[in-house]
């Protein structure tokens, strides 16, 4: 018996056919783990990315609105850290990414080098989570029921 085809499901999203390969434990608990503590070095680029348009009107956004508090290693916008949003949004793209690389490509290549700027230029974010919903319940076919619990 082969294990490998043993572990593949399939499910259908707008007519289109996508093969999944369900996760043993200890993968399904590495990109838990992944995605719950992501890299520091991520997190950081992500912070600037998203913080270094605000720094540039510092001087204004401070002079102009309260809404702006600029500490030593965050900004916080109406009360949201800056770090907090970068953190949420790695961890998001991760289980993106993550969740992705569990489908089953056609001509059976491999997506162990696959990014989240491959899959965001093929899917709007909408798209995105929604197939990440779809692979979710074909692994784990009790999880949204258990989740609501």
């Amino acid at each position: 018996m082969n294990n490998d085809v043993v572990r593949i499901r399939e499910f259908e999203l707008n007519g289109q056919k996508f093969r999944v390969r369900v996760p043993l434990s200890i993968e399904a608990e590495n990109i838990y783990e992944k995605t719950k503590e992501p890299d520091a070095a991520l997190l950081e680029s992500k912070f600037k990315e998203i913080a270094d348009p605000i720094l540039k009107n510092k001087e204004s956004l401070e002079k102009e609105s309260q809404d702006f508090v600029f500490t030593d290693n965050d900004i916080v916008v109406k009360g949201q850290s800056m770090r907090e949003l970068a953190k949420n949004k790695v961890s998001t793209e991760l289980r993106i990414v993550e969740t992705f690389k569990l489908l089953v490509p056609a001509d059976n290549t491999s997506l162990a080098d696959l990014t989240y700027e491959e899959i965001n230029e093929e899917f709007p974010l909408p798209i995105q989570l929604t197939i990440v919903k779809k692979i979710t319940e074909i692994i784990s076919p009790g999880y949204e029921e258990n989740r609501k619990k």
